[in-house]
């Protein structure tokens, strides 16, 4: 049976940490069986080959087979239909804009993907209070643009001014929340949709780089972002399916401790439990520096988060860095630029199977390909001129 204990903020010897290792190749003793830990762990080499037999009970032909399909680079878009009419130059956009790092990201692709489809741009500053949130949303109903996109921004701060919009006639594309449902909204990039394969993802990736040979995991969790818990939930599903003897501790690191003492809680949690073989995260941004900080402390832990950036790459180069799990921001971007020209043309946009667009912009970056992306990931580079041309330009 799938166990999952839930420790908030525990192991944390001092202040608590969090946004949105070992050496490939070695054995490792994650614990004795005598403690319930997992005896003579073995973890997938550089060359992704594995040198002991799965245990009995982990279907490892089956997390292989995932983790393969997102270590493949992508070669195209998922979506194939160019758009029903020429692009009315007159189209406005208007973006929600939270002040996060992401989202400035998220603007800059927006220009770019905005000047290759000939619209009008507009830039909503928001913050990331309600208030202020709903506030800025007020002004946006004022100007009634003719789509809407909201990436990361809850539509919970924002209800009343949702509803004008639309009577209006603005198209809404909700990315990057898992709520979508609650409002009557498509779930769409990054949502609730998207987030459950992420977490089946990196429940593959644990049992997969550790060969089948460990059952002790860790979820280090971000609380204040809901698809954290989307993600949690896909994986406990996914060893349950996978691995009848794995457990799964989740620890909720603070997402305002990302940059500053996030490593030392992961330090501080793994020391605290010998037990476990591997860690997942929806943020690989914590393992920054985080090999450093484990030979310090004498010991040897690798893992896998999401949104692995150009650190994590560099790292994963090196050898300091099992694997990482990265996306790309800017083809996200253009995504859902994409499916606010689509409805906003009245065609039909549909999500049945989100596994290729999340393979679309994601890719799974070990040793072996690290090196591809010097200077961050980027999934596809024919994107741009694939969009233009589904886009008439």
């Amino acid at each position: 049976m799938m166990r999952t204990y839930r420790l908030r903020g525990a192991g944390l010897a001092s202040a608590v940490a969090l946004v949105a290792l070992g050496v490939a190749g070695c054995s490792s003793t994650g614990g004795s069986e005598g403690d319930g830990g997992d005896a003579a762990v073995v973890y997938r080499d550089a060359d992704g080959n594995c040198s002991g037999e799965p245990l009995e009970g982990v279907d490892l032909d089956a997390a292989q087979e995932l983790v393969s399909y997102f270590e493949e680079a992508s070669t195209g878009l998922p979506q194939t239909e160019p758009l029903v009419e020429p692009i009315d130059p007159t189209t406005t956009v208007a973006y929600l804009d939270n002040g996060s790092a992401v989202s400035s990201i998220i603007w800059s692709s927006l220009e770019q993907a905005g000047a290759t489809a000939g619209v009008q741009l507009q830039r909503v500053d928001t913050g990331l209070d309600a208030q202020s949130i709903n506030a800025a949303v007020s002004t946006v109903v004022e100007s009634a643009p003719d789509i809407l996109i909201a990436a990361a921004v809850d539509a919970t701060f924002f209800q009343s001014q949702l509803e004008a919009l639309q009577s209006a006639g603005t198209t809404v594309v909700y990315a990057g929340s898992s709520n979508a449902e609650d409002f009557g909204l498509l779930d769409s990039h990054s949502g609730h949709g998207a987030s459950v394969v992420n977490g089946q993802v990196l429940a593959a990736s644990a049992l997969a780089f550790t060969c089948g040979t460990a059952t002790d995991f860790v979820f280090y969790s971000i609380p204040e972002l809901s698809f954290s818990q989307v993600q949690l939930d896909a994986a406990n599903e996914y060893f349950a399916q996978t691995c009848a003897d794995c457990t799964l501790r989740v620890v909720e690191i603070p997402v305002t401790t990302m940059d500053t003492t996030a490593g030392d809680a992961i330090v501080s949690d793994l020391q605290a439990h010998p037990e476990t073989a591997f860690f997942i995260t929806p943020a690989d941004q914590m393992q920054i520096g985080l090999k450093a900080k484990q030979d310090l402390a004498g010991i040897d832990v690798p893992g896998i988060g999401q949104s692995s950036l150009p650190p994590n790459i560099e790292q994963i180069a090196n050898g300091l860095q099992i694997a990482g799990y990265a996306v790309d921001y800017n083809e996200y971007t253009w995504f859902m630029l994409d499916e606010g020209l689509r409805r906003n043309m009245g065609m039909e946009v549909a999500y049945d199977d989100w596994k290729p667009w999340v393979k679309a912009i994601s890719r799974i970056v070990t040793p072996a390909t690290a090196a591809d992306y010097p200077e961050g990931f980027v999934a596809y580079p024919e994107m741009p001129d694939s969009f233009a041309e589904l886009w008439g330009k």
